[in-house]
């Protein structure tokens, strides 16, 4: 018998019976759908853009001086100096002649206040502003007004921070909180289990850090930093830890560690770094290795007694 042409069932959008081409068509838009929420998490998640770059340096035919009124009748915020120190209080002083930028009213046609601005004033009389020049912060770009805003009259006139850093240091002060506003791999390491009490707010980074000057000519290593309030570490020990002497460094990480007590490793790793286990295999049974190191030299720091800093 001949074959009989039956007519197909219509096919209905979405069943089963769709054709993969149609299928392809209609999920067309999920790759799209997912490339584009992974670009607006990793947007939400990324650190802050680098601080705009600011022109210090004068501006050509930039006329004479106008007077503070002049800039306040459009800069009416500033009306008053209700937030600006004293001090602070001749614009012109810090941004060069306002001529051609009242003018003109360009941002380009003012300039910004530079660091020799700021030290022409606070350098007198300041010893930690004498190495900023050659400090880390001026070194990479870091401009006083950065850090400071010469128009409030918060302690240090220190910036407030991003609204992230409150809320990821809710206790911590507000200096600490601008640090790692750029030091974010700092302000992670501030959240693991073992860390210096610095999110709670009981310690701040300028308790250790001093941002204005050049660590290359500061007396000391951090030793003796971490002696100010570590002094029972300290000695003098009739027989001394070597490492411990030298520098805390050598064993701590002083911002946060996932280890006990900040070290850097778990024991016995973070002894095994300088004691081989080839040296310590001769005088020491395999089971040695598997527990704290601290268990039997629990005078790790230094002893009065013991040359191998046992207990």
């Amino acid at each position: 018998m001949p074959a009989i042409d039956r007519p197909r069932k219509a096919q209905r959008p979405g069943t089963k019976g769709a054709t993969r081409h149609g299928l392809l068509e209609r999920r067309s838009w999920v790759v799209p759908a997912l490339v584009g929420g992974l670009v607006a998490c990793a947007t939400a998640w990324s650190p802050p853009e680098p601080r705009t770059y600011h022109r210090t340096a004068a501006v050509q035919d930039a006329g004479e001086l106008v007077g503070a009124d002049e800039c306040e009748d459009c800069h009416e915020e500033m009306r008053g100096y209700a937030v600006i120190p004293d001090f602070h209080a001749e614009c012109e002083s810090c941004h060069g002649p306002g001529e051609l930028h009242a003018e003109s009213e360009e941002p380009a046609d003012i300039r910004f206040p530079g660091d020799a601005d700021c030290l022409a004033c606070h350098e007198t009389g300041r010893s930690t502003h004498l190495t900023y020049a050659t400090s880390e912060h001026a070194r990479s770009g870091v401009l006083c007004s950065d850090c400071h805003d010469p128009h409030n009259r918060e302690l240090r006139n220190v910036r407030e921070a991003l609204p992230v850093q409150k809320a990821m240091l809710r206790h911590a002060g507000g200096t600490t909180r601008l640090c790692v506003s750029c030091h974010s791999e700092v302000g992670a390491q501030l959240a693991l289990p073992s860390h210096h009490p610095i999110e709670e707010g009981m310690l701040g980074c300028t308790d250790c850090h001093q941002p204005h000057e050049d660590r290359r000519v500061m007396l000391g290593g951090r030793t003796a930093l971490c002696a100010g309030c570590h002094e029972d570490h300290v000695g003098p020990w009739i027989y001394e830890h070597l490492p411990g002497a030298e520098d805390c460094g050598y064993c701590h990480e002083a911002h946060g560690t996932s280890a006990y007590n900040l070290l850097a490793t778990s024991q016995p790793g973070v002894c095994i770094a300088c004691h081989s286990i080839p040296d310590m295999g001769a005088t020491h049974g395999t089971q040695a290795f598997a527990t704290r190191c601290t268990d039997c030299h629990g005078a790790i720091h230094g002893s009065y007694t013991d040359p191998l800093l046992r207990r």
